[in-house]
């Protein structure tokens, strides 16, 4: 056979079968829809490249998740990690630019319950896809961790970071006691008392960590009176740390416990369980609250060491026995150790 002719014959079918070949390789991405916080389906045809956060909770869950390179807007109050510090300011917690999301040419919009609902469809009628990420507890904020991971193509991570998590928090709840459980408030400031009641991330950590909430009758935050608080007594104490409400970085609610004789009385502070832990961190439904869950976990679990060294097991008569003479011999020969180490000074 002519070779030129072989190789015009060869070109007639490799061609054809080079464009399929391109052709399977360069499938458009099926769109992916999931069901946010808010009850809305939100659908993306793409993988987001440029991601604004609406609240600090949101921009820790997205940075876990190796997404800090894609975000292109964070609130003023977005400070953790450090390396979110230089990303483009896009306004306050409930005081948003929608001006200064849109110039950030975003395609996907991470809000959040306190993201006011007219800025939300504000910017969906700007044409921005907003997702609504507000987990209410622990395991809503594990669930959530999948959603943003599905929705910007992070579902290896997200699985695995979601799976580190929830086995720590297996681990916290298998070393709690089922039974002997303390009482613990949550204080989130101190003038007015201020707490967390139910349907709260703090009440979940303390439960999660093998406590119960002594204000757990209360729907969600709410202020209580002193008399209140005295009347309540929990054996544990646990303030927002690093300044709470106020901006100094000082634990100005547990010097109050500690120092306002208002509180002298109470059980907690009397025997020194008065425990600050960082604000942020009990506070911010980020993975984070898993670190303030076993921060608890150890708070609560050196009550009951507290407890079980000041109230020993008896051991039973039969024990105590007289030592017979090689117990003799033994304390003697410990004895005589003892004035020799402190003769020489050994």
């Amino acid at each position: 056979m002519n070779p030129t002719s072989f190789n015009q014959t060869s070109a007639t079918w490799i061609v054809p079968v080079l464009v399929l070949l391109l052709a399977c390789l360069i499938q458009p991405v099926a769109a992916i829809t999931v069901t946010d916080d808010a009850g809305t389906a939100v659908t993306l045809n793409k993988i987001p490249q440029r991601i604004v956060s609406l609240a600090p909770s949101n921009t820790e869950l997205l940075v876990s998740l190796g997404l800090r390179d894609r975000m292109v807007g964070v609130t003023d109050v977005c400070d953790y990690p450090p390396a979110v510090q230089n990303i483009t300011r896009i306004g306050g917690y409930s005081a948003i630019s929608t001006e200064k999301v849109a110039a950030t040419r975003p395609d996907l919009v991470v809000a959040s319950d306190i993201t006011p609902q007219e800025t939300v469809s504000r910017l969906r009628g700007l044409g921005l896809t907003v997702v609504v990420v507000s987990p209410c507890n622990i395991d809503d904020m594990i669930r959530d961790i999948g959603v943003v991971g599905t929705l910007t193509g992070t579902m290896t991570r997200a699985d695995e970071l979601a799976a580190n998590l929830s086995a720590r928090l297996s681990a916290v709840a298998a070393a709690a006691s089922k039974t002997d459980k303390p009482t613990v408030a949550h204080v989130v400031w101190h003038s007015p008392l201020y707490v967390s009641g139910n349907d709260t991330l703090q009440n979940d950590a303390i439960e999660h960590a093998g406590g119960v909430n002594r204000f757990s009758e209360k729907s969600g935050w709410g202020t209580v009176s002193l008399e209140e608080f005295l009347t309540a007594n929990p054996d544990i104490i646990i303030v927002n740390g690093g300044g709470g409400m106020d901006s100094t970085s000082s634990d100005v609610i547990l010097e109050a416990f500690m120092t306002n004789p208002q509180y002298a009385s109470l059980s907690a502070v009397k025997n020194h369980r008065v425990y600050a832990v960082n604000a942020d961190t009990i506070s911010r439904a980020g993975p984070r609250i898993v670190d303030a869950t076993e921060q608890v976990a150890t708070i609560i679990n050196s009550w009951h060491y507290e407890r079980a060294a000041t109230n020993p097991v008896a051991l039973p008569a039969t024990t105590s026995k007289t030592p017979g003479f090689a117990g003799q011999v033994a304390l003697l020969g410990l004895g005589a150790c003892i004035v020799l180490m402190r003769r020489y000074r050994l």
